[in-house]
């Protein structure tokens, strides 16, 4: 199976799991990523969206009590590639995303560097 390696590139995480986003963290830099955040709220999701520029980002769709929707819609209007990391169902996120890779938590970078940026070998 290919190892997936993110080259340099800047991944904002978004979620209001601590640990988890830890592990997406550490998992990001193992494939030579740099990590953005994460952030635990939207308000620093966002904040982190415009100040830092990602290259990519991984969204949990539920932060909080809140949904990661306009935030995603800003992260498209950048046109920066974004992939949704949730224990959500697909028929419950808005159509406007039907076109956006969801992942199941636990994460398996391999799917999501192929969904984000591609196989790098």
């Amino acid at each position: 199976m290919p190892n997936p390696d993110f080259a340099g590139r800047r991944v904002l995480v978004v979620g209001d799991d601590y640990l988890l986003g830890a592990d997406i963290a550490d998992e990001i830099m193992s494939h030579n990523g740099i990590v953005v955040g994460p952030a635990m709220t939207l308000d620093a999701g966002a904040e982190m969206l415009r100040a830092e520029k990602p290259d990519v980002c991984i969204l949990n769709i539920r932060v909080g009590q809140e949904m990661i929707y306009g935030l995603a819609d800003e992260v498209r209007l950048a046109n920066i590639p974004f992939v949704f990391a949730s224990g959500e169902r697909r028929d419950s996120i808005p159509d406007r995303f039907s076109d956006i890779p969801l992942h199941p938590k636990p994460i398996n970078m391999i799917k999501v560097a192929a969904a984000l940026i591609g196989y790098q070998d």
